[in-house]
């Protein structure tokens, strides 16, 4: 029978979750109508191809830098928090504040200077003009990494005290203030108005963390505590962090390079096509993985591996009951979902069909990802960022070997190809290094649990493409008839998972719903740790 340690955990996660999914959904709706305002006002040509690579690197930089300073200032910062050592996990963090902001604030500076070497790196099959206008944007768009960095390491910190709810709104308001600005200067401005508006967005997301860092009792100081000890265990942490956030990256950017040699708009049709497959991470998955981490680093740091294999286990099944499915919904229903958000103004039919090339293959892969920065998150919970590091390495190179083999044969989707087989091969490889470093993880079940869910969305994959096809052929071919199609198809696809699962025995179910449809303070907290916010 579980204890109460199972009871304060899933009592944390389900409150943190509808926290952080409310906040998911608002941004994603709001990244998505920003999105839609792209296509709408410049397609998917050769200029948003500059816009996409020019904006690649800050923004691939940024996340990198804001993930590896959350993974590894949590598990200090709460060693300290947790134990009471307040005034010391204020000061750690004060100094990583300073030295962030100056190590970005020069690497900015550093970049735009070299923009015209740094660009063409990125994207040598370009033309002249296409590459001077990537070089243009390219430097509106790196300060947003001085914005971004600093956000993800206040949102880091700002979790570890299990408050949720503003660090993930801060993210809708930047995407609002994006949005804003678009609209406003898009006929005036074209592609720099985008550009402005998105460095905008990711300063508005920082300045809206402020007070709730002032609220928190963190004074900040224009000093840096050198001889802290928790600095040389954070550097520690960090520098083989970014090396991996490094390497995969170069994932990206090999993408980058490979699809500027193929027909123009194809690394548009990348980013568009990766942004819808984010958008079921983001509304779906972050409101497991966001807690998660936090409350692993404290199963380490109190030698709980019991308590914590249970987690990792609820965690995984949750994750691959709401994936699975919308993997395969998204196969389905991928190119009446594209023509429906995305073809209309400058955005044509043969974007729409490059697009959902290429999100056929990313589809293949939303599992993966997701269980992949999951485990992940385990070894940077136990101080362990080589292993992942490692791993991270092999799948750069299969990836991009398996991109150069499939992007002759599939094109722009066999670069989206090559991506999945890498974060399978990525996922697979953590499972197995992490049962050998922890012992037994109970794959058996995992593996039981899998097959009913895969067999639940198998059924209902049937049953939206019947719904699809059925009303492709009796409404009329405009955006109403459109929305109808993929509305139905959506709602029934749900039901007929629902029932699927519910025939099938499936206890996720029940836990999702719990986990969704219940709010509650924690009881009997932590020491030192005060309720979800």
């Amino acid at each position: 029978m579980v204890g109460s340690g199972e009871d304060g955990f899933r009592s944390t996660l389900r409150s943190a979750a509808l926290l952080i999914l409310a906040a998911s959904v608002l941004g994603r709706f709001l990244g998505l109508a920003r999105d839609l305002a792209v296509a709408y006002y410049f397609g998917a040509g050769a200029d948003t191809d500059a816009f996409f690579l020019a904006n690649r690197l800050p923004t691939l930089v940024s996340v990198s830098i804001a993930g590896a300073l959350t993974a590894s200032l949590i598990p200090v910062f709460t060693q300290r928090y947790a134990v009471g050592r307040r005034e010391e996990a204020w000061r750690l963090t004060v100094s990583m504040f300073n030295i962030t902001g100056l190590a970005l604030l020069a690497f900015t500076a550093v970049s735009v200077v070299a923009a015209p070497w740094l660009v063409p790196l990125i994207g040598p099959g370009f033309d002249a003009p296409t590459t001077e206008r990537a070089i243009y944007l390219f430097r509106i768009l790196m300060p947003l990494i001085v914005f971004a960095g600093l956000s993800g390491l206040a949102t880091g910190m700002l979790n570890s005290m299990r408050r949720f709810g503003l660090p993930a709104v801060s993210t809708s308001l930047g995407t609002l203030v994006t949005l804003f600005i678009l609209l406003a200067s898009a006929r005036a401005w074209g592609l720099t108005g985008l550009a402005v508006a998105t460095t905008a967005g990711a300063a508005a997301c920082l300045l809206v963390l402020v007070p709730q860092l002032a609220k928190s009792g963190l004074p900040y100081r224009a000093t840096i505590a050198w001889r802290d000890p928790g600095l040389r265990q954070v550097g520690g942490m960090i520098w083989p962090i970014l090396l991996g956030s490094g390497v995969g990256a170069a994932s990206t950017f090999a993408d980058q390079v490979l699809g500027s040699f193929l027909e123009p708009g194809s690394i548009s049709a990348l980013s568009f096509s990766e942004k819808l497959f984010h958008l079921p991470l983001g509304l779906l998955v972050a409101a497991v993985a966001v807690p998660l981490f936090p409350l692993l680093s404290e199963h380490v740091a109190k030698d709980e591996p019991e308590l914590l294999k249970t987690h990792l286990g609820f965690s995984l099944r949750i994750i691959a009951f709401m994936l699975i499915p919308a993997s395969l919904g998204l196969i389905v229903l991928r190119t009446p979902v594209i023509s429906l958000l995305f073809e209309h103004g400058e955005f044509t039919s043969e974007d729409t069909a490059r697009t959902a090339w290429a999100l056929l293959f990313y589809s293949m892969g939303l599992f993966p990802y997701a269980g992949r920065d999951i485990l992940t998150r385990v070894f940077y919970a136990y101080h362990d960022t080589r292993t992942p590091i490692r791993i991270s390495v092999g799948a750069v190179v299969l990836n991009v070997g398996a991109s150069i083999v499939l992007m002759r044969f599939l094109g722009v989707g066999g670069l989206a190809l090559g991506t999945t087989i890498a974060f399978s091969a990525n996922f697979l490889v953590l499972l197995y290094l992490l049962r050998r470093k922890i012992g037994p993880l109970g794959i058996g079940v995992l593996m039981r649990a899998f097959g009913r869910i895969v067999a639940a969305s198998l059924v209902m994959s049937a049953a939206v493409w019947a719904i699809d096809r059925g009303l492709a052929g009796t409404v009329a071919p405009s955006d109403l008839g459109l929305a109808i199609r993929v509305g139905a198809a959506v709602a029934g696809g749900v039901v007929v998972y629902a029932a699927a699962a519910a025939v099938g025995r499936l206890p996720e179910i029940s836990e999702l719903k719990e986990m969704l449809m219940t709010m509650r303070k924690r009881r009997g907290e932590q020491p030192g740790l005060g309720p979800v916010e």
